[in-house]
């Protein structure tokens, strides 16, 4: 397939075409975003790459990034609203816009994980991993960043991961565009920061309990900084943590690791 070098040219006229940096080899996109934000460049910032040496995912586990067949993109985010607020709304947001995005391209339903996972059949297709910058001054900005995996082959997973791991590619039986998929993408999250901008969370909650129907009464178990937590999903509070309802009660649960989750 060919690369994404034309990204800054292809993409269609938006708030994330006009300052697009793209790169054959970063270490993250996520690093380079943060660099470019530190430097003052300004919310709607796009980095994109065709390989990352040091992709990350949440507790610094590595996202398998080879060169030329995934989407791998970190978005730049000025919002003036606090850090805690936005850092949750910009991840319920990137996960709604990657699942619907997913939807657009697969004969199967996305369904969203949390906190922000995307599985095809069981198997784990697409990841978000939000950070924040901070200063003396407060919360300055947020980078977002998404990895798609559009045309992986099986072999380009790990051994331990080809059981759990699937591609666009491997689910459609042939290879797509990774520029449409970045262009849908953009686009989709664009749509959706705009409706928490002026609506708040209220939508932005609903549509993603839509494509996590698991996380509405589905048994799960959730990997905390303080341990398992095991018991019944119950949707998600007004700030986007998962209500889980245990044994000795209710846990809103801000931080954490779904490893397991299924409909009663």
């Amino acid at each position: 397939m060919p690369s994404l070098a034309n990204v800054a040219t292809a993409l269609p006229e938006s708030r994330f075409s006009s300052d697009v940096h793209y790169f054959s080899t970063v270490s993250s996109t996520n690093h380079v975003a943060r660099d470019l934000g530190r430097l003052g460049e300004p919310d709607g910032t796009v980095v994109v790459a065709e390989e990352q040496t040091e992709g990350r995912g949440r507790r610094h586990r590595r996202w398998v990034s080879p060169a030329g067949a995934g989407l791998y993109v970190s978005l730049l985010l000025r919002p003036e609203f606090p850090a805690a607020e936005t850092g949750s709304a910009v991840q319920l947001v990137a996960g709604i816009a990657t699942a619907e995005t997913l939807n657009e391209f697969l004969p199967n339903k996305t369904v969203l994980r949390w906190p922000n996972d995307c599985f095809v059949l069981d198997r784990k297709v697409a990841g978000v991993l939000v950070e924040a910058e901070t200063t003396g001054r407060g919360f300055d900005f947020l980078v977002c960043g998404i990895g798609v995996n559009v045309n992986h082959e099986a072999a380009n997973f790990p051994a331990a991961l080809r059981e759990r791991a699937t591609s666009v590619k491997l689910q459609l039986g042939h290879p797509v565009s990774r520029l449409d998929v970045l262009a849908t993408l953009l686009d989709t999250f664009d749509s959706w920061e705009g409706a928490w901008r002026e609506y708040g969370m209220d939508p932005i909650r609903e549509r993603w309990l839509e494509l996590s129907p698991e996380s509405v009464a589905g048994s799960v178990s959730v990997q905390t900084e303080t341990g398992l937590v095991e018991g019944v999903a119950n949707g998600l509070t007004d700030a986007g943590h998962l209500i889980v309802g245990t044994d000795d009660g209710t846990h809103e649960i801000s931080v954490g690791e779904v490893i397991r989750l299924k409909s009663l």
